[in-house]
């Protein structure tokens, strides 16, 4: 207990008020419930994302601890049922559905997330439509990170077709009943922008005790190992890692301004996580893809950020 109680103390130390839990589907962790619990008594406010399958038996552990639970996201990779279970597998679409009727019945906040892929692109006005159908609070459009997979697939939308998607979700922002959300990673005109960890009001921690620069890709197994950790808390303290952590953002940042008064910032480094994840040596495994809309800046340098102390 001495040693929770030491991470505790760290995390009211570095302002540490919310822990969100994502995956894969963290619910599946045995010892889920226990987290939850823990997670209560120390005095901090939860939120997960979800695919729903397991909301059936979850829901009343939610209940038990609905003064510092601030909601679920559901994952929808579809508005249409096909979409989603093409994506997910049969019978994931219904899961969902199952689960945001639990939490309209129980008064449990909930929120929908899509990721946007070639499959589901025209899809985003229905989404939207069927977030307010539903009662969800709000939806979230997300980018795709690129991996082999993706491209294997051939999901990934072109530079192009994520502009088209970002003008027609800003254009429902401004009439939709419900939140309108626009994840990380979309276009941005300024090679500097908003953004959580940068801008240190969020930090993510792996399942293995790794504070990474981001949750993006964070750990994935194409990458160069190790190039985005900033450090293990099996190994030192949250306020010292943190620490290093805002050394590790400085650097990042001193060297994309470097990049841009040089001439270096290329048009798709306006897209933030397809810089990022290229500066950190992630999407290295595209390089065989040579029809992926985006392996064509592989050839530019990456920027050095691998080289930084992890």
């Amino acid at each position: 207990m001495e040693d929770h109680r030491d991470r505790t103390t760290g995390g009211e130390a570095c302002g540490i008020e919310h822990l969100a839990f994502t995956g894969g589907e963290a619910t599946l962790h045995r010892q889920f419930a226990a987290i939850v619990r823990e997670v209560y008594t120390s005095g901090y406010t939860f939120s997960f994302v979800s695919n729903g399958i397991t909301f059936p038996q979850l829901y009343p552990l939610l209940l038990a601890h609905r003064s510092r639970f601030r909601g679920v996201t559901f994952s929808l990779d579809g508005a249409r049922e096909a979409t989603h279970d093409r994506l997910r597998g049969p019978g994931s679409y219904r899961h969902v559905m199952q689960a945001a009727s639990i939490c309209v019945g129980t008064a449990l906040p909930f929120t929908l997330n899509m990721v946007l892929t070639a499959s589901n692109r025209p899809e985003v006005q229905e989404m939207v439509v069927l977030a307010t159908r539903l009662g969800a609070a709000g939806v979230c459009f997300g980018w795709l990170m690129p991996t082999p997979d993706t491209a294997r697939h051939r999901l990934d939308l072109t530079s192009q077709e994520c502009c088209a998607a970002q003008a027609e979700i800003r254009h429902l922002q401004q009439d939709a009943p419900v939140a309108v959300g626009l994840g990380s990673g979309y276009f941005s005109a300024e090679p500097f922008f908003p953004c959580a960890p940068l801008e240190q009001k969020e930090y993510n921690l792996d399942y293995r005790g790794n504070l990474t620069l981001c949750c993006q890709l964070s750990g994935y197994a194409g990458g160069m190992p190790g190039t985005d950790v900033v450090g293990n808390l099996w190994d030192v303290g949250l306020i010292e890692v943190v620490g290093r952590f805002r050394e590790r953002v400085a650097h990042y940042l001193a060297d994309k301004r470097a990049r841009v008064r040089s001439g270096a910032f290329g048009d798709l480094d306006h897209f933030p996580c397809w810089y990022c994840l290229k500066y950190l040596g992630k999407v290295a495994g595209l390089a065989p893809f040579s029809q992926h809309p985006w392996a064509h800046e592989l050839a530019s340098p990456r920027g050095g950020g691998h080289d930084a102390d992890a």
